[in-house]
């Protein structure tokens, strides 16, 4: 499992401390926002594989100039031989921040990629973080299918991502599609507390939320004709303050069962036993993100250093997860591994039917998986 460390705050411990926590926490992966010097030095030698970021921002220019993408490199990663930099996100939800740029994502992530090669990182991955809102549909999972906007920029970025073996990364929050509809997606559902399969899609049952998410992303893309290109999940988690259903209890039935979930190695019902490597959102709170109240309150641990609940992104916490609790949020603030199949090996999926027959059940019609 993996840790999100994202900085925007004004009471956060220095990067070496944050090291200790994140290690702390059993977690063998941490993913960074930026490629700032103080924190890839702290995450040197520490045994932790690091995930960074290349802002929006800077596409466009790397895309532009093959000389610019090997200055980006050698200044962000050549320049930290100790600092275990396993993926490269370039672009974080572009889709919906910056469709502008959507043209020039795949060939900044070619003149990085030729930079990468030159300087022999060839166990470097690189992909993109994209929003699940880039799906037109999501329900049933059987229909997922991207939005046509982005299909002709989707279609190259499949294409690179299964030439090199890399994933589709992906940010997903059962809890802003469960917060849209309370009453008609089922809390357990959310936050993995049922056994039940409370969705019946084709072939295929469903007992948590996230999967379905999953599966709808695995069935756009093999409607693209990319069968055998992989997920990650680069931000999942859910928020201790400011919203509905935001709060501690269910936080950490969420964040808990999806560690299980993970851990267990299931995978989804249409990609049964592959492995999702998957970073939690998020270490701290961070008291200046801008937004909905409920961007401040995602954090594992205060800045103290102390877990706003029981957690362990090991799999070894006492915390059974809990059961949900429904309802507003709480009045005040929560705070703020290395797996044997890192992103960038290869992995190829079964061959499987890219169109299946729909059979839902009546309890399924009442959920709306997009968010």
């Amino acid at each position: 499992m993996g840790i999100n460390y994202g900085q925007v705050a004004n009471d956060l411990p220095s990067d070496a401390d944050a090291v200790t926590l994140i290690k702390s926490l059993g977690a063998g992966q941490v993913k960074i926002y930026n490629t700032d010097s103080g924190t890839l030095t702290a995450l040197a030698n520490t045994g932790l594989d690091v995930v960074i970021a290349v802002d929006n921002s800077l596409i466009p220019s790397l895309a532009a100039s093959a000389s610019t993408a090997d200055e980006w490199i050698v200044t962000n990663v050549v320049a930290y031989p100790s600092t275990s930099i396993t993926v490269i996100l370039v672009g974080n939800e572009v889709f919906s921040t910056d469709p502008g740029i959507l043209p020039q994502l795949v060939p900044a992530i070619q003149n990085l990629q030729t930079s990468l090669t030159n300087h022999g990182l060839t166990s470097v991955a690189l992909s993109t973080a994209c929003e699940l809102s880039i799906l037109s549909s999501s329900y049933p999972p059987s229909a997922g299918v991207f939005e046509q906007s982005a299909v002709s920029m989707l279609t190259p970025l499949l294409e690179f991502l299964d030439n090199t073996s890399s994933y589709l990364y992906i940010n997903a929050y059962p809890y802003f599609a469960w917060a849209s509809d309370p009453s008609g997606i089922p809390l357990d559902y959310a936050v993995f507390s049922t056994t039940s399969a409370l969705l019946t899609d084709s072939q295929y049952s469903y007992t948590n939320l996230l999967e379905a998410q999953l599966d709808a992303v695995y069935y756009a893309m093999e409607a693209l004709g990319y069968k055998n290109v992989r997920i990650a999940l680069s931000e999942s988690g859910w928020p201790t303050a400011g919203g509905t259903g935001a709060n501690t209890t269910n936080a950490e039935a969420y964040n808990n069962n999806l560690v299980k979930f993970i851990l267990s190695g299931v995978g989804t019902p249409k990609r049964p036993q592959v492995f999702v490597p998957t970073y939690v959102f998020a270490l701290f709170n961070e008291d200046l993100k801008p937004g909905a109240a409920t961007e401040q309150h995602w954090g594992l641990l205060y800045p103290n250093g102390t877990n706003v609940y029981s957690i362990s992104l090991s799999g070894s916490s006492s915390s059974s997860g809990g059961s949900p609790a429904g309802g507003p949020s709480s009045p005040g603030g929560g705070g703020g591994g290395s797996n044997s199949n890192p992103p960038g090996s290869p992995d190829v999926c079964g061959d499987r039917a890219s169109v299946l027959p729909l059979s839902v059940t009546f309890v399924g019609m009442l959920f709306n998986l997009r968010i």
